[in-house]
């Protein structure tokens, strides 16, 4: 990833801004890799649902409902609360505050906010474009979490979780331990995407597709932030106070 150069910026950032994420890491071709991208994740999206792979990843399904244990379905089942819609929403929420009004980084707070945001709604496009139906809870075993939307690919949950490490390793990548927060946040990533399945509501590929849909829609923001925002942001008073010592 390479930054472009933001000459009509030079000024303003010279007066030393507390963020770290005036400027976000930016493909060159931010415009044309996402949507590459994005026909990679429809086209395994359209495959998994009009072939028999379905049938395959079913059997994934039903065995792992056959092999429930009381405290993983409790962090399983606790998980889908945290990562759903309403917990996803408090957590940027609470994210906003600790960067906006504790860090008095303004900037960073609706970066890091709108990175994890883009990256989460953005598998939506997918979720719609491909309508793939849910596991049929008639056919596993022990189906753990109740009805909810029946669109199912990619995962909400796995797309919010790996924006939002993309978002944290970004404000923490000039950091000698960031890397950690990347392979960290991507193991759990991964540990949310088996747990998705382990309640019965993905297929393995729906898990799978989440995090490069997440992926392309962060890199697509990434290009839209560093050419429309900063000059936006520059003309709001109250954030150039906070943000400039």
């Amino acid at each position: 990833m390479t930054s472009p150069d933001y000459a009509a910026h030079g000024a303003r950032m010279a007066r030393e801004p507390r963020s770290r994420l005036v400027t976000l890491p930016s493909l060159r071709h931010w415009i044309l890799v996402p949507v590459a991208m994005s026909i990679v994740v429809f086209a395994l999206g359209f495959l998994a649902k009009t072939t028999p792979l379905t049938d395959t990843e079913l059997s994934v399904d039903q065995t792992m409902s056959t092999q429930h244990v009381g405290w993983l379905n409790t962090v399983s089942l606790a998980l889908e609360k945290i990562l759903g819609p309403s917990g996803a929403i408090v957590i940027l929420l609470i994210l906003i505050a600790v960067l906006w009004f504790l860090r008095r980084t303004p900037i960073d707070a609706l970066a890091v906010a709108s990175i994890t945001g883009f990256g989460w709604i953005f598998s939506l496009i997918f979720k719609y474009g491909v309508h793939r139906h849910r596991p049929d809870p008639g056919l596993l075993a022990n189906p753990l979490s109740p009805d909810m939307d029946p669109n199912s690919f990619p995962s909400g949950h796995v797309s919010f979780a790996v924006s939002l490490t993309i978002a944290l390793y970004f404000l923490f990548r000039d950091k000698r331990w960031g890397i950690w927060v990347l392979v960290v946040g991507m193991v759990l990533s991964g540990f949310v995407a088996i747990s998705r399945v382990y309640v019965g509501v993905h297929y393995p590929i729906d898990v799978i597709a989440s995090f490069p849909a997440s992926v392309a829609g962060i890199l697509l923001w990434c290009g839209l932030w560093n050419r429309f925002a900063l000059p936006l942001l520059d003309r709001v008073p109250f954030v150039a106070r906070l943000e400039y010592r």
